[in-house]
C-alpha cells in the first residue's frame, strides 16, 4: 500500500472547486494508494511521472515504487494543467 501525498495547490484547487467534484476526486486520490493495481485512466509522461484522467480533470503524480509513495504535484483543468 503506497502512502499519497498532496501538494499544497492540489489542496487549493480541491477547495476551490464545487463539492460534488471534490467527493469524486479525493475518492480516486485515495484510490492511488493501490497504484499500479487500480484501473483508471493513467498514462506515464515522464520517467517517473504519470496523469490520471477523471473527465475534464487531470492529476499529474510521481510515483517512487522503491518508497510506495506517490506525490500528487498538479490538479487542474485539461486545459491548464499541461502548463506547468
Amino acid at each position: 500500500m503506497n502512502k499519497v501525498f498532496l501538494h499544497r495547490r492540489v489542496v487549493k484547487f480541491l477547495d476551490e472547486i464545487e463539492e460534488k467534484r471534490r467527493k469524486k476526486l479525493l475518492y480516486v486520490i485515495k484510490a492511488l494508494e493501490k497504484f499500479p493495481l487500480i484501473r483508471v485512466d493513467i498514462k506515464k509522461i515522464g520517467q517517473k511521472t504519470y496523469r490520471l484522467r477523471v473527465g475534464d480533470i487531470r492529476i499529474i503524480f510521481d510515483y517512487s515504487k522503491q518508497e510506495k509513495r506517490v506525490f500528487v504535484k498538479y490538479v487542474d483543468f485539461r486545459g491548464r494543467v499541461y502548463k506547468f
